[in-house]
């Protein structure tokens, strides 16, 4: 795959998912919500259709197989071994993210409401924390949807439970980071210049 943009609607996703039924790909599709939808053989057949008018599938023998740019994505959703959630917020605004992670590659998928997302190839490994805090710290010191702004990160990783930090970047120009289990969170205020190193080791 290529530095360019995959855009790729919800039925598409299902669609894809489908045609690679592994643990991890359940767990993708519970992330981007659409576990909801997988009993919806009417959706998940029109995913797989637009997907081979749009020459991303193919019929090879008896099964429907993705090409090319969805093939990859769909190695590295059916194989992931990492997941990011990442949410990007004002009283205003909500931006969700998310980061995938498997032995074969790693991706990004920026969701939109209105279900056509885009889909990249980023680095994999510890380099998609990397790519969460900077995008996180952008948007919170850029503040260019106004304050106050939260970045909530939750990391999945196989074998492993669950972590989940937030950090809000307050109008007062103080920084607080709740962070913890799903279940049980502290919280503590910072300067903005430790904020972000903090934010990176709640995450661990």
């Amino acid at each position: 795959m290529t530095d360019t943009e995959l855009r790729m609607t919800d039925h598409e996703l299902l669609g894809l998912l489908a045609m690679t039924p592994t643990e991890s790909a359940a767990v993708t599709l519970g992330l981007l919500r659409l576990d909801q939808h997988t009993d919806n053989e009417l959706l998940t057949n029109a995913g797989i259709t637009t997907l081979m008018v749009r020459g991303l599938a193919e019929l090879q023998g008896e099964k429907i197989v993705p090409l090319e740019k969805c093939s990859i994505v769909a190695s590295v959703l059916s194989q992931a071994q990492e997941w990011l959630e990442i949410s990007l917020t004002t009283p205003t605004t909500n931006h969700v993210l998310f980061t995938v992670g498997s032995n074969v590659g790693a991706v990004l998928l920026s969701l939109s409401p209105l279900g056509v997302h885009e889909v990249q190839p980023i680095e994999s490994g510890p380099a998609m924390v990397e790519l969460a805090l900077h995008l996180t710290q952008e948007y919170l010191a850029g503040a260019a949807e106004g304050l106050p702004a939260t970045a909530v990160i939750r990391r999945l990783r196989t074998g492993s439970e669950p972590v989940v930090a937030q950090l809000t970047a307050e109008e007062t120009g103080e920084w607080v980071l709740r962070s913890g289990s799903e279940s049980e969170f502290t919280q503590t205020s910072l300067p903005q210049d430790e904020a972000t190193a903090a934010f990176k080791a709640a995450l661990a």
